[in-house]
């Protein structure tokens, strides 16, 4: 998984509704832009978000030469660019493009987007009725429908079902008319190959039900929707007992099962079991925040005279620079040094204990 696959895609339910078409990897490349994007951002930061070619291939699992997915990606540029893109408001229709331009300067690796800003308020600032999903549930699909129903259901999680008329599917993925006249084919070429698609590789699980006026297929009813992420009995057996039921620290587990995946949960766990903190659920929160405790293992032991004495309060210096130890790690001007490393730190002795206040 790569780094920018654990941030969120979040759009406003409007634009998951909007009506356009790219294909798959044009999809891909737009929900990797849209994955750079802080909600909370007052602005767009000028709109222009730079990719790394190295990180759209890892990302797109490419196995091409770059100067093959370079020009590849030059033409989704242009798709995204010349590409319509209709998103419907109760008071108001807004028609533009994705992207307002792009840049690609010679042998930089690099190409910069400009959000078309239009779309900022569909990706700012984003209170309430918003669609939000981790980049990583998508990478894996291999239909051009996939993605865009995918997000349709995810927007009705909270409701568990969603019924979708077989025109207004067909108006939201700008199928033309001349396309699968046949429901049979659009059944089987655009609902059917999607729905595999999906169950199979996110994490989204459902029922199907077409319904009929007539004998006439009219809209298709996907109830049942859910998370597949689930808290299984050997990471719910790590907790404390007692708090096996707190729906704060289930719901925590959940979103860093989701985000980082099992491993890095169950370090997390150990980790907090390890330290004993007052405020179990505050200390593992913050443990999976800011990586405390990274490489710890289950059952490891503090040198002896070190971590038994190191309390909050207590003073560390390295390369000459104190530092005040503080829920279970120190902050430096280049980031948090978690109690895992800082030990390491102190057995090579590239840190000592300066005093205990």
């Amino acid at each position: 998984m790569t780094e920018q696959e654990k941030q969120p895609v979040i759009q406003s339910n409007p634009l998951v509704n909007a009506h356009y078409k790219l294909d798959l990897v044009e999809q891909k490349v737009l929900r990797y832009i849209i994955s750079m994007i802080k909600p909370d951002d007052k602005e767009l930061k000028k709109k222009f978000y730079r990719v790394k070619l190295k990180d759209l291939k890892e990302y797109l699992d490419w196995h091409e030469r770059s100067g093959e997915i370079f020009d590849y990606i030059k033409k989704v540029a242009d798709k995204l660019k010349s590409t319509n893109i209709k998103v419907i408001k109760p008071n108001t229709t807004i028609v533009t493009s994705w992207i307002a331009s792009y840049e690609y300067p010679k042998n930089k690796g690099w190409i910069e987007f400009e959000i078309s800003s239009k779309l900022e308020s569909e990706l700012l600032r984003l209170k309430d009725q918003f669609t939000k999903y981790y980049l990583k549930n998508i990478s894996k699909l291999k239909s051009q429908y996939s993605i865009r129903l995918y997000e349709l259901l995810r927007q009705y999680i909270y409701a568990g079902k969603r019924e979708l008329k077989i025109e207004e599917i067909k108006e939201m993925l700008l199928i033309e008319k001349d396309e699968y006249k046949l429901f049979a084919d659009f059944k089987k070429r655009v609902i059917e190959k999607a729905v595999k698609d999906i169950r199979q590789k996110t994490d989204l699980d459902f029922k199907i039900k077409y319904i009929k006026e007539a004998r006439k297929v009219v809209a298709v009813l996907f109830y049942g929707i859910q998370q597949k992420t689930y808290i299984s009995p050997s990471i719910l057996s790590l907790i404390p007992k007692k708090l096996r039921e707190n729906s704060q620290l289930l719901k925590i587990i959940l979103t860093k099962l989701e985000q980082m995946g099992e491993e890095y949960v169950i370090e997390k766990i150990n980790y907090t079991n390890s330290r004993e903190p007052r405020s179990w659920v505050d200390y593992f929160y913050q443990a999976c925040q800011h990586d405390w405790g990274k490489g710890f293992i289950s059952g490891q032991q503090p040198l002896p005279g070190v971590f038994e004495e190191l309390e909050d309060g207590t003073t560390i210096e390295i390369n000459g620079q104190k530092y005040i130890f503080n829920g279970g790690a120190i902050q430096t001007e280049k980031g948090a040094i978690p109690q895992g490393y800082l030990q390491k730190m102190l057995s090579e002795g590239k840190a000592k204990i300066f005093n205990k206040n």
